[in-house]
């Protein structure tokens, strides 16, 4: 093998070759039409299915079905203009043509009444096999054309109720549900968490400090300027601990500020369980996440245009 310094996989096949005896020949691509065949996509045969529809539909009457669609009036005044290029009347029938390089040249435009019909034959016949809408919308688009095809092949496919009952989800069984139990007295099970980050308010705050209590449902909000460790460990000790009393649970999510040892030794010395949420499941401090969504859409109304004074009607919601 001639290869100047070869790497990665080169190197691999190089050192795997030199171990049989054989001579390269050089042959243009043209005649690899076998081995290029494995990368490529499967050229799709007409199907029973296409020539069942076109015989039902034959040039003369597909010709008398496009003059009862009113919607193809402005497309048949378009196509008579020499400026149109893109629709034209062939044998009596208005075509649409077809920049994609697969199927035809000219693709007959279909009349709304009898667009039904060709999405049962091109998914629900027997020859059609009921497949998903990117291979059905692939047959369709290489034969025929109208407006709105796309989303009428994905409203029809999901709409199947063969395909519905029998086809499962592609997805991994859902695990068991773990509920939480429900709490034992008011401020025995508490969640916190920051709202941030906000526009700068005229006090220089940026953050919420949240606390929403399991049981009564009772929250505390705080504006903060920061969310270091110090406000987080503050706010629990002095608006939670020392006014309500230690509570038996909190529940945080993964952040740094939460998982710091300034209050994880705070926790531990209220002899607190302090437990986390899952990693990308807030849904876990649900009662918490649900709050901040309410308390965002209800300063969202009463904010000044600039927003800088959002830590003023914090009190007040």
């Amino acid at each position: 093998m001639s290869l100047k310094n070869p790497s990665g996989r080169l190197a691999i096949w190089a050192l795997r070759l030199q171990e049989h005896d054989f001579d390269v020949k050089y042959k243009t691509g043209k005649k690899h039409s076998d081995t290029d065949a494995l990368s490529r996509n499967p050229v799709e045969e007409e199907t029973e299915t296409a020539d069942k529809f076109l015989a039902v539909t034959t040039r003369m009457n597909l010709a008398m079905e496009q003059k009862k669609d009113p919607n193809l009036a402005k497309l048949k005044l378009s196509s008579n203009s020499s400026k149109n290029e893109e629709f034209r009347f062939i044998d009596g029938i208005l075509c649409r043509k077809n920049f994609d390089p697969d199927g035809k040249l000219w693709l007959p435009v279909i009349p709304k009444h009898l667009r039904a019909d060709i999405l049962r034959h091109f998914h629900d016949a027997p020859t059609a096999g009921h497949l998903g809408f990117a291979k059905t919308y692939d047959r369709i688009r290489k034969r025929f054309y109208w407006p709105g095809m796309y989303r009428n092949v994905v409203r029809y496919v999901m709409h199947c109720r063969e395909g519905q009952r029998r086809k499962s989800v592609p997805q991994r069984p859902p695990g068991r549900l773990v509920p939480i139990p429900p709490t034992i007295a008011p401020f025995h099970r508490i969640g916190i968490d920051l709202l941030g980050r906000f526009p700068k308010s005229a006090h220089g705050n940026k953050w919420i400090i949240v606390y929403t209590d399991y049981s009564t449902r009772y929250a505390i909000t705080k504006a903060s300027p920061t969310a270091e460790v110090d406000e987080i460990a503050k706010f629990l000790l002095e608006q939670i601990v020392l006014r309500h009393g230690a509570p038996r649970v909190i529940i945080t999510d993964r952040g740094a500020v939460f998982r710091s040892r300034l209050v994880s030794s705070l926790v531990d010395l209220c002899n607190i369980d302090h437990r986390f949420t899952t990693a990308c499941h807030p849904q876990t401090n649900g009662l918490t996440e649900r709050f901040n969504m309410t308390l965002a859409d209800m300063l969202s109304m009463y904010v000044d245009a600039e927003q800088k004074n959002w830590d003023e009607i914090l009190p007040f919601l």
